[in-house]
């Protein structure tokens, strides 16, 4: 029988079934296939919610795609519209062993779901987010992945050879810019064709070459941080020649994210100090904010610190050692905002007002989305 024959069988009998596909990062989906044609096959896809609800959604899945496919008895009801939210009893239900999603508390007048589950194999792999035409999109090893609103990720674009993705950001274009922590910075316009930029030399700013993020500028200049040990800082790239200078640099400037606000301000996270650090495009330093101790950061990989702000000026940063979410007001109080995470690596605002958190400890992307209408346009206008 061949591989599209015995799909359509399913469609036929309505076999629910789980298919392990993709591309570097594998996903997994149960449901039934509800039709087949030369390239995709369409999937009913039934999945249990923090709401308590069984949630349908539909997905097309290419079929180069297609890895492994099982027939599964997974216990995933029938939806309608009497079900309820079963009472917890020792984590079963009528004698059956129930799932526990593991959500962080939401802030009040928030909620907190999973927008996507990831492969676990590439738990603590994942790194920077940052939001792009139509979505939200978030790197892996040497890939960049994109999730839709739906929450199913798709490969985006891929870095050829050994190279490690540690900061990615679209300008007002759609043209994705690239930083590994190898020091190498690409530019990939919307049809996915890409070039070097430039190639920096971490031993300019006074420590070795580990790139970590960056950041578009008002004249699309780039910004790029450097991150090892203490020392380190910022290069600053220009887009048409590839030249570029060091910025900001020498011990204790070793730096993880970087965000522009709509003023044209420059904001850093020094991991030394545990400070976030408002600059201007010349580095000069204007303010900085001391957000948390400097052991609440990871110094092993780079990836931590990632940077977001509302339409408010509220900055929301991530502390991967502490499993949080810390937000900082305008007048630079910090509060926390999510805490009992594990390892998250990025952080971004989605064109609907909700904040996306990549949570890579345990390989999923969390959707903050505010309770009260008028709160969710509280994403802000960023220059990058």
């Amino acid at each position: 029988m061949s591989f599209r024959t015995r799909l359509q069988s399913f469609v036929e009998s309505r076999q629910k079934i789980q298919i392990w596909y993709g591309m570097g990062c594998h996903n997994t989906v149960t449901g039934r296939v509800l039709g087949v044609d030369h390239d995709h096959i369409d999937v009913e896809a039934y999945s249990h919610e923090s709401d308590g609800q069984i949630h349908i959604r539909r997905i097309l899945i290419p079929l180069h795609l297609i890895l492994h496919i099982d027939i599964t008895t997974a216990e995933i009801e029938e939806p309608d519209e009497s079900y309820e939210v079963p009472d917890e009893k020792d984590g079963k239900e009528n004698g059956k062993a129930t799932s526990v999603i593991d959500l962080p508390d939401p802030p009040r007048g928030y909620a907190v779901k999973v927008l996507s589950q990831l492969n676990a194999s590439y738990s603590n792999r994942f790194s920077r987010m940052t939001a792009g035409p139509g979505g939200i999109y978030f790197s892996c090893d040497g890939s960049v992945w994109f999730v839709d609103s739906s929450g199913t990720p798709a490969e985006y674009a891929r870095i050829r050879g050994n190279s490690t993705i540690s900061g990615l950001r679209f300008d007002r274009k759609g043209v994705l810019y690239v930083a590994t922590i190898q020091g190498t910075v690409y530019k990939i316009d919307p049809n996915k064709s890409g070039r070097i930029l430039a190639q920096l030399d971490g031993s300019l700013t006074g420590g070795g070459t580990f790139l970590s993020d960056l950041a578009i500028g008002p004249r699309e200049e780039v910004y790029v941080s450097n991150f090892p040990s203490n020392t380190g800082g910022i290069f600053k790239i220009e887009c048409k020649t590839g030249e570029y200078e060091v910025l900001v640099g020498g011990p204790g400037h070793g730096t993880q994210g970087l965000l522009l606000d709509p003023d044209g301000f420059l904001w850093c996270l020094e991991h030394a100090t545990g400070s976030i650090v408002k600059r201007s495009l010349d580095g000069r330093e204007v303010s900085r904010v001391n957000v948390a101790e400097s052991d609440s950061f990871n110094f092993a990989d780079g990836y931590d610190g990632n940077l977001a702000m509302d339409s408010l000026g509220r900055l929301y940063v991530t502390a991967g050692r502490a499993g949080s979410v810390i937000r900082v007001n305008r007048e630079g109080r910090t509060e926390p905002f999510l805490a009992g995470l594990i390892n998250p690596t990025g952080i971004a605002f989605g064109s609907d007002g909700a904040l996306f958190v990549l949570e890579a400890g345990r390989s999923r992307v969390l959707r903050v989305a505010a309770l009260d209408k008028a709160d969710r346009t509280a994403s802000a206008p960023l220059l990058s």
